[in-house]
């Protein structure tokens, strides 16, 4: 991961507050844990400028890999795929959570994967869950080769984990550890927040329950 590439990530993620940190009310994860930091890439679409930080890094993170197809996850996923697409000109997908209940029942919509290689486009991992379950997807589906390109990661150990356990290779843009960093020397957290946060990040599951 290119740490260049990371602070620009972490810093348009900050400058349009799509990180927020509050420790007296922590926020909650679709997974249950209890977080005082809080990460929504989705506002970076509404920031002509810091979104095209975030394309141009999932264009250099890209340029050295094969594949065919980007597939986005719903929903968050979708817009990146769909703008990383347009910008090298390649088939697109998104890859529903679950199949759908009605009409062909489909999961996946767009470009066919039969024997092609796709990158399956992620805007947050935590404990990878999700993610894993659009590759298996993918690959029910007949994708070749499967792999995940995320904006950002939590680092955490689950996921670590999870991923191997999986076979599935994974990158991210840029990770908690280089957020932190950045909102530090930027004054978006202070030196309490920051140890707070790392505090966190180190036992993320019984963090707040302690």
């Amino acid at each position: 991961m290119s740490t260049n590439r990371a602070k620009d990530v972490a810093k348009s993620l900050l400058g349009v507050g799509a990180v927020r940190l509050n420790v007296a009310e922590p926020f909650t994860f679709v997974s249950g844990i209890k977080s005082p930091i809080y990460c929504d890439n989705r506002k970076m679409i509404g920031y002509p400028e810091e979104r095209k930080a975030v394309i141009d890094g999932y264009v250099e993170v890209l340029k050295d890999k094969e594949f065919d197809i980007v597939a986005g996850t719903a929903t968050a996923g979708i817009p990146w795929a769909a703008f990383i697409a347009e910008r090298l000109n390649v088939p697109m997908a998104y890859i529903r959570g679950e199949k759908k209940d009605h009409g062909a029942g489909r999961q996946i919509e767009g470009a066919d994967f039969e024997g092609k290689k796709v990158i399956v486009i992620e805007d947050l991992i935590s404990t990878g869950g999700s993610s894993i379950k659009a590759v298996e997807a993918a690959r029910a589906a007949g994708a070749k080769e499967v792999e995940v390109v995320a904006i950002f990661s939590y680092e955490f150990e689950k996921a670590i984990t999870n991923f191997a356990a999986a076979g599935i290779p994974w990158t991210n843009l840029s990770d908690f550890t280089t957020l932190i960093g950045v909102a530090t020397e930027q004054n978006y957290l202070t030196e309490e927040e920051k140890e707070i946060a790392l505090k966190w990040n180190k036992s993320p599951n019984t963090w707040g329950r302690e």
